[in-house]
């Protein structure tokens, strides 16, 4: 059944508001990571401006770090990684790769004992809040009657069955941009681990097999990956393998 005018300007503006609010909440994640040697600590805060987590690491409690780079839809990024004595992992200052070598410039200098202090913060992004205000705002003329109203058809005339190809256009349209919104905040709120399997291993409730590859979306943090040991097949070998946010981590399920 083919929509009206008024049908389909509605389903516009509920298909901008959900874009325009995606975007924004994109647009307006940031992270915030500071030290300050006379304190002998350091904040993390992550989250929507407004709504941080913060979170206060000591300084011994950082045991190492270095820089990682990796190639994105978005380019080339680069982080720093901060390590503690487990070898757990936080990432810092994520951005393009030249943005995250200053980044990682200026942490080095503090952990060298040559400043004071240091700040390193990425976001929010400005361009994407104001792309999603201005979805937001325009969200009643996305879809609208244009032109003279249309002359209602006879009574007696044949009625088409089916769907119109605006209202065609209309869907497709709604579903690309709904998947563009939801791929820009997943990868700033998620990242990927590839797995290249030469042995069996599980995670979560699947399983990547010898000879294959997979990608998962996970959430940032610790995952348990179970590779399978011919030796002892009742008991896998267990790694403990890091995702960072906005980053794909290879790993390698071998022995």
């Amino acid at each position: 059944m083919a929509l009206s005018a008024r049908g389909q300007q509605i389903l516009g503006v509920l298909a901008a508001v959900v874009v325009g609010v995606v975007l924004l909440l994109a647009g307006l994640d940031r992270k915030d990571f500071r030290c300050d040697r006379a304190a002998g600590s350091c904040t993390h805060a992550a989250g929507l401006i407004g709504f941080e987590r913060t979170k206060e690491i000591p300084l011994d409690a950082i045991a190492d770090h270095r820089f990682d780079s990796h190639d994105s839809r978005a380019g080339r990024r680069g982080v720093t990684v901060l390590l503690d004595p487990s070898g757990r992992e936080l990432p810092v200052g994520l951005a393009d790769e030249a943005t995250a070598r200053a980044h990682y410039d200026a942490l080095h200098a503090f952990f060298q004992g040559e400043r004071a202090s240091v700040a390193v913060t990425t976001g929010p992004s400005w361009w994407l809040v104001a792309l999603g205000v201005l979805v937001l705002v325009g969200g009643p003329w996305i879809v609208r009657p244009s032109g003279p109203a249309r002359v209602a058809a006879p009574v007696d005339a044949p009625r088409r069955r089916g769907a119109s190809t605006p209202v065609i256009a209309l869907v497709v349209g709604v579903l690309v941009l709904v998947g563009m919104s939801a791929s820009i905040l997943m990868s700033r709120t998620q990242g990927s681990l590839a797995l290249r399997c030469t042995q069996r291993c599980d995670i979560g409730g699947g399983s990547c097999m010898p000879g294959s590859e997979m990608v998962l979306t996970l959430a940032p943090g610790e995952h348990e990956v179970r590779v399978f040991n011919p030796d002892d097949p009742a008991n896998p070998i267990v790694h403990r393998v890091g995702v960072v946010r906005g980053q794909v981590t290879h790993f390698e399920c071998a022995r």
